[in-house]
């Protein structure tokens, strides 16, 4: 009876012994992809603080608006990660905090308005082992990412439904949902240099205003393209990519129009960020 009752705590243990085990690797695992996202400065950086070396000028009948973002930071930092053998699939999100600065002006009056900024920024991505676990990082790579998703707090009335593209490369390329819309690092969007692309935003608000904000490697690094007003929540405007093959975000930016032509009114935001680059 002591014999039995030894083997079957011995078979007890090492059964908690090898769970421990397996525990232990998935952590490794877990570990190897959470340090290579902290690492990521490319992807896993979602904000709109990029545009806060510029500003941007619209001018109207009566008034003239030149507004810019202030530099931000972050909070809130979630990464969860969901390993199935060898795959792996992450959701980012982060809290980005700061101030839209806005300089309106009339005939002879400028004044300066200073809103606070609030925002959530997610993002989501795939990992796939393609080596062992003796490997950097157990073998672990980033696979696909998606677009990047943003949207202001606590309040938010604007939204994009849909991104078109149209440009030599990508004849008609519709984008509808941008956190389940993944691309292959290695087989990103790829514009050609100087590529002409039109883009059309379409969105629930005919009033608003949008925005494309771009790298480029001049002062002060980043742009920012005004898109025309086609009534209706639809949005358009004309870019030529970029010259250097560098993967980036291009951000589409919409905003409320009470955002920038009122004093009182909160900061109204929703983001698109599309991940592409530049081929040779």
């Amino acid at each position: 009876m002591k014999l039995r009752l030894l083997m079957l705590m011995t078979l007890a243990l090492t059964v908690l012994l090898t769970q421990c085990g397996k525990e232990s690797e998935a952590e490794l695992d877990e570990d190897a992809i959470h340090s290579l996202i902290m690492a990521d400065s490319i992807w896993f950086n979602a904000n709109t603080q990029v545009d806060s070396t510029s500003g941007t000028y619209l001018g109207g009948r009566d008034t003239t608006i030149i507004w810019w973002r202030s530099a931000q930071t972050h909070s809130g930092l979630t990464i969860e990660i969901d390993i199935v053998e060898d795959s792996a699939w992450v959701s980012w999100q982060r809290n980005n905090s700061g101030y839209l600065h806005v300089l309106a002006g009339w005939v002879d009056t400028l004044v300066l308005w200073t809103k606070n900024l609030e925002e959530t920024a997610q993002i989501r991505a795939t990992f796939l082992r393609t080596g062992t676990t003796a490997d950097e990082h157990r073998g672990w790579e980033l696979n696909s990412i998606s677009l990047a998703y943003g949207v202001s707090q606590p309040e938010n009335t604007v939204r994009i439904d849909s991104v078109r593209i149209n440009s030599t490369t990508y004849p008609d390329v519709v984008i509808t949902d941008p956190l389940n819309t993944f691309y292959l690092i290695d087989n990103l969007i790829t514009f050609d240099p100087g590529e002409s692309v039109t883009l059309t935003v379409y969105t629930n608000v005919v009033d608003g205003h949008a925005f494309l904000h771009t790298f480029i490697l001049a002062w002060p690094f980043y742009v920012r393209l005004n898109f025309t007003n086609l009534g209706e929540g639809v949005y358009q405007g004309t870019w030529n990519a970029q010259l250097v093959a560098v993967p980036r975000f291009a951000i589409f930016d919409l905003l409320s129009h009470s955002t920038l032509y009122t004093s009182e009114d909160i900061y109204d935001f929703n983001g698109w960020l599309l991940p592409y680059n530049i081929g040779p």
